[in-house]
């Protein structure tokens, strides 16, 4: 029952979002003079740039749910830096495990940890367009710049799609396996099912085998 309200309270949350900028979860808790104490200010600086606690938070809430230049940021790495295909995807996938979350990390303005942050706004996203919108626009832009990798890639070894499949499936599976891997990181830093594995072994195998299952040698010319 508890979990039933706690759904219901926070669609009704939701539904406020859409009338305005309104602050849900944590950023609803954020303290304007803790945050301004980071930078050896006081209060005023936040209320006078902003107005008051409340835009503040709401302002906060809206930058974290925007991840366009933290992908932007994102450098893949090269095929021409690898003489095997499998070589490339493994050190492809090493590189997505630790841009995303690790356990037990330190705060910091850094990738994983503001995705982790999004994921308190992600219940909300059910009801609220305010919410849903950005988050799939980050992960469209996501899944465009490992298109443009992955084409890279099947030019540079000579390989293709399999029939009935397409670079943009390639992509999207790609991509929803990191995140749902970086769920993984957020509690644990070792293989949840191989103590002895680090947690990136889940992304890295996994990816090897959807790469497995798309791509094919490419056909010569006749």
């Amino acid at each position: 029952m508890g979990s039933l309200v706690a759904l219901e309270q926070i669609q009704k949350d939701s539904q406020l979002l859409g009338e305005g900028a309104l602050a849900v979860g944590p950023f609803a808790r954020l303290d304007a003079e803790t945050v301004a104490a980071h930078d050896g200010k006081t209060r005023g600086a936040i209320t006078n740039l902003f107005g008051s606690q409340a835009a503040f938070q709401a302002a906060a809430m809206a930058l974290a749910l925007d991840a366009h230049e933290w992908v932007e940021r994102i450098e893949l790495p090269a095929p021409q830096d690898f003489s095997d295909a499998e070589d490339w995807v493994d050190a492809l996938l090493t590189g997505e495990s630790a841009r995303g979350p690790a356990h037990g990390a330190k705060p910091a303005a850094e990738h994983g940890l503001v995705w982790a942050l999004w994921l308190s706004a992600v219940p909300y996203g059910i009801w609220s367009e305010e919410i849903a919108k950005p988050s799939v626009a980050e992960y469209v832009q996501t899944v465009h710049k490992l298109e443009q990798a992955i084409l890279g890639a099947l030019d540079h070894f000579e390989l293709t799609v399999q029939p009935g499949a397409s670079i943009n499936d390639l992509a999207c599976a790609i991509v929803s396996l990191t995140e749902g891997a970086w769920l993984n990181q957020c509690l644990s830093r070792r293989h949840p099912c191989d103590k002895a594995q680090p947690i990136a072994t889940i992304l890295r195998r996994g990816g090897r085998m959807l790469w497995r299952g798309a791509v094919m040698p490419r056909k010569p010319a006749k």
